[in-house]
């Protein structure tokens, strides 16, 4: 990871600042909004893995780095884990988990 990772990072990052600068976006703006925010992060995600399963890489940082790394990473997956489940339990709410097991009931099995 080098040059080009941080030219697709600054992409995904000019493509989410765009989103929030709309002032009225629609519905659809709204849920294009979030697909590309998810991207982003899990473009983010896979990248962080190649460096985590790395060991030349990771013993390149000190054990300050590490924390400084460590303590982000997790206060990032504290909020996006809370935020997660607030947000089910809006959609089960809804009666989005019943629409769920619908759609897994109609789905076939193949052999």
């Amino acid at each position: 990871m080098s040059e080009p990772w941080i030219t697709e990072c600054n992409a995904f990052l000019k493509q989410i600042r765009e989103s929030m600068a709309l002032e009225t976006p629609d519905r659809l703006a709204l849920v294009r909004s979030i697909n590309r925010a998810l991207h982003a992060v899990n473009h983010s995600i896979l990248g962080w893995f190649q460096y985590a399963n790395n060991p030349d890489i990771m013993s390149k940082f000190d054990r300050d780095e590490l924390q400084e790394i460590s303590d982000a990473l997790n206060k990032f997956a504290e909020a996006f884990i809370e935020h997660d489940i607030e947000v089910t339990k809006k959609g089960m709410g809804k009666g989005l988990e019943e629409l769920r097991r619908e759609d897994q009931d109609r789905q076939s099995f193949y052999v």
